[in-house]
């Protein structure tokens, strides 16, 4: 992803995800896909951005309305499967945090 997410003014909540894939991590990409397209437009989803190095150290934040929002997400079934399949497949450890955006400014050379 190369654009910010575009977020409301805050309160908001951002959701940290850390991880680092193993050098086997078969399928991992595609099904990193796959849940980027099943979140979006899901109620209260209000955004992501992610990056990761060439050694496997990614981080994703997802941006949601409220927390009600990301319990929803988490309780998806494709992405529990996900999950299960992260666990015992693809990561060789993560982290999730859950965090309440209070303020948030910006600065931007490309808009126009």
């Amino acid at each position: 992803m190369s654009e910010f997410a575009g977020t409301p003014g805050p309160p908001y909540v951002a959701v940290i995800f850390t991880s680092r894939i193993r050098v086997d991590a078969e399928g991992y990409h595609a099904m990193s896909r796959r849940m980027a397209d099943r979140v979006e437009g899901r109620p209260g989803f209000l955004g992501m951005e992610s990056m990761r190095d060439a050694q496997g150290f990614g981080v994703t934040v997802s941006y949601w309305r409220d927390l009600d929002a990301v319990r929803a997400w988490r309780d998806d079934p494709a992405h529990t499967e996900a999950r299960t399949l992260g666990r015992d497949r693809w990561y060789a450890g993560y982290r999730v945090r859950v965090c309440e955006v209070q303020r948030e400014y910006g600065f931007d050379t490309d808009r126009g």
